[in-house]
């Protein structure tokens, strides 16, 4: 059986529309806590839990900036505890970490192992909740992606069609750049990687579609996907002030991971367009 934690989220519902119901478990923030040890026992007691999947997360960086004592318990508290429980009962724990991690110092591609350096609040309790599955031991792959959209949630993608159609024109940031995700792909990349998972394996992986860009370039091809006219100006980061600052370069090198699953991985704008026509089909449902 599979436990999807954090079922409600973006990333959540792109797994729950992915894996059969039979093989699943989706429970709500309500029903599983993370952060509570009793919560999480209580809840599993008497299912066998395969393979964890932690998309319980924290996303909003302008807010963990002002109060990221806050954002602690789901980032570090709540992943430790899954992957204790994953370690004393058998079970592969796959952990969602971000590109952030990294100070965008780089003007090439991340490794794995390359040093990170933490530039936001956000982003070191992510380094931190990395630190604690991998420290807890047993089965853990914490995968690190970037620049999520989906066609559920909250994201980017629904944000600039939102402007989009309320301006005709919007300015974004050009001088940050990444390597975009849609969380479809890469739920089904990860569904993909479950049975060939070794036990007692510890690592990490980069994950994303292929392809880099700026958010001006995702923005641009957002408002060409969904056939607005809005005009898309670039604009450096200083133009567009944030609380949270962002790396400058963060695109992640995904190598390790296509070889090690034999993944293949389509580019950035193929994900776009899939995500497009499901948020329209979703709206006429």
């Amino acid at each position: 059986m599979i436990l999807i934690t954090g079922a409600k989220g973006l990333l959540g519902q792109e797994f729950v529309h992915r894996i059969p119901a039979t093989e699943a478990l989706s429970p709500s923030k309500e029903e599983l806590d993370i952060t509570s040890w009793h919560s999480l026992q209580n809840y599993v007691r008497g299912k066998k839990i395969d393979f964890i999947i932690n998309c319980a997360a924290d996303r909003y960086a302008e807010i963990i900036q002002e109060h990221p004592g806050q954002s602690r318990a789901v980032s570090i508290d709540g992943p430790r505890n899954l992957a204790e429980f994953a370690r004393d009962n058998g079970a592969a724990l796959i952990h969602f970490s971000t590109d952030y991690v990294f100070d965008g110092k780089s003007n090439i591609p991340y490794k794995e192992q390359d040093p990170t350096g933490p530039l936001s609040a956000y982003a070191q309790l992510k380094r931190l909740g990395e630190e604690a599955v991998l420290k807890a031991g047993g089965t853990v792959l914490v995968i690190r992606t970037a620049w999520l959209f989906s066609a559920y949630g909250k994201d980017f993608v629904k944000t600039i069609r939102s402007l989009a159609q309320k301006n005709k024109e919007i300015r974004v940031v050009f001088d940050q750049v990444g390597s975009p995700c849609y969380a479809g792909d890469l739920a089904r990349w990860v569904v993909e990687m479950l049975p060939q998972i070794k036990s007692g394996t510890r690592e990490i992986y980069h994950l994303t579609n292929e392809g880099v860009c700026s958010w001006y370039d995702l923005a641009y091809l957002t408002v060409k996907g969904f056939g607005l006219a809005t005009q898309v100006v670039p604009i450096h980061t200083h133009e567009y002030p944030q609380k949270a600052i962002r790396p400058h370069y963060s695109v992640l090198d995904k190598s390790k991971i296509k070889r090690d699953f034999n993944l293949q991985l389509r580019h950035y704008s193929e994900g776009l367009n899939e995500c497009i026509q499901q948020i329209l089909r979703n709206e006429m449902e």
